[in-house]
């Protein structure tokens, strides 16, 4: 088939939308435990088709309804090619939805574990969640549901300010026009810390209208490194088999954004928490909790819980506790050793996204100086992307990099050249020559 080319035996497998290091990050933990992984992904170039433990690459068509059915065939092409069912991993909440729309018959090609579906329907929408984490007991921010923004008038004063508004499911949150663009920026972004009763409500009225509504929560002050994680692995019977914490350091955007700079800590005494929570609700499978301490009611308040895999899983590995590793072994009804200690402090760096966070964020908030974001740095870490032992997928990133770069500052000498003078004109000293526009260090760095 022409959608499968490097053909290997394969007993795990990753499908990933692209545009992110995402399947890099699965094929790089199931490394270290010396299984190569096959790579489906939609984007051709993608850095871990690269590397070299990828066993196998399946061209996929852009993760889309209309072209979920040619997905399927894809994947049950390869693994009719396989001697025995892979274990299959997905590396975002794209591909995590296909599988789970696609549940029984991927099933019958793969294998992989699931929460039930009551509780993952509930997981991908905000607004079913925050009624499910009351009904179950999990502590989550004072919130309020939303329908539209008529409705916003009759609850503004159940509202606890300063507070953040966050649609039912992040598709939500695609603008509609150029005015919404511009107010609004890129979904992270739109997730922002409001402070009045008349914000709130400008906020709200210009959102686009969507049946799911959406939910207002009472924000939570603190920096970043005030949000830890509970990373985890539960079998079939809502077991944990292995589990470890993270803190975080600094996300892109700060305060909203992704993990950009993080680090394993021990809390024994959250993990028990989480581990709770986890078996309350019988969650399987792979789980990633993340909390934020409210000092208004000393509590460790859930923010999310994610049922799928995201670059901590390497962090937890280089740690000790490989929970993909893990999630191999149960899928293949192999004997697992439980993973629940690990090393502390293991520091690992997105450096793309971390100078980004510095220069557009934490810089101007004053969060982080130049001389404490370097001496932050200066601690052993490792990196995304950048593996001495599997160098082609950051060679391939970072000449990627480049050329883009490149030309985007090419199209900033050529875009709306003022025509040329159609006669001779001197020059004064208060008419100077127009020099070219220096690049700001967002336009260097924005890919």
């Amino acid at each position: 088939m022409q959608n499968i080319v490097d053909q290997n035996p394969s007993t795990a497998v990753v499908i990933t939308s692209g545009g992110s290091p995402a399947a890099f990050d699965i094929v790089r933990t199931l490394a270290m435990a010396g299984i190569r992984t096959a790579v489906a992904s939609s984007q051709r170039d993608d850095i871990a088709y690269y590397s070299r433990n990828c066993s196998g690459k399946i061209f996929l068509p852009p993760f889309q309804r209309s072209n979920e059915e040619e997905i399927a065939q894809c994947l049950e092409a390869f693994a009719r090619q396989q001697k025995e069912l892979p274990v299959l991993y997905y590396a975002s909440d794209a591909e995590l939805s296909f599988v789970w729309r696609y549940r029984n018959r991927l099933s019958s090609w793969y294998k992989f574990l699931l929460p039930p579906d009551d509780l993952l329907e509930c997981l991908f929408n905000k607004v079913s969640f925050s009624k499910f984490a009351k009904n179950y007991g999990l502590p989550v921010p004072e919130t309020v549901i939303v329908k539209n923004a008529d409705d916003l008038s009759g609850a503004v004063s159940l509202i606890q300010y300063p507070c953040i508004v966050k649609p039912a499911f992040s598709m939500d949150w695609v603008w509609e026009t150029e005015e919404q663009k511009i107010k609004f920026g890129p979904y992270k972004k739109a997730l922002r810390r409001i402070s009045s009763k008349e914000e709130l409500i400008d906020f709200c009225r210009a959102l686009p209208a969507r049946n799911s509504g959406y939910l207002i929560q009472s924000y939570i002050e603190g920096g970043d490194e005030n949000i830890l994680s509970f990373h985890g692995y539960f079998d079939e019977q809502s077991r944990c088999v292995g589990y470890f914490i993270g803190r975080k350091i600094r996300t892109y955007p700060p305060h909203t954004g992704g993990s950009a700079y993080v680090r394993t800590i021990y809390h024994p005494t959250l993990a028990q928490l989480s581990v709770e929570y986890l078996q309350r609700i019988q969650f399987r499978g792979i789980a990633k909790i993340d909390f934020k301490w409210d000092p208004r009611d000393e509590e460790f308040k859930i923010l999310e819980i994610n049922p799928r895999y995201n670059l901590w899983e390497v962090v937890g590995a280089f740690a000790g506790a490989n929970l993909v590793y893990i999630a191999h072994q149960d899928q293949r009804g192999e004997e697992i050793a439980a993973q629940v200690f690990y090393k502390n402090d293991v520091r690992f760096l997105y450096l793309k996204q971390d100078v980004r966070a510095f220069f557009e964020g934490y810089r101007t908030t004053g969060e982080w100086t130049l001389k404490t974001y370097l001496q932050s740095l200066w601690r052993k870490k490792y990196y995304r992307v950048f593996d001495h032992n599997d160098m082609r997928p950051f060679l391939v990133s970072l000449f990627a990099f480049v050329k883009r770069n490149v030309q985007r500052l090419f199209s900033r000498d050529t875009v709306k050249q003022p025509p040329a003078p159609t006669g001779p004109r001197l020059l004064s000293k208060q008419q100077p020559a127009t020099a070219k526009a220096v690049p700001s260090f967002q336009d260097i760095v924005h890919l």
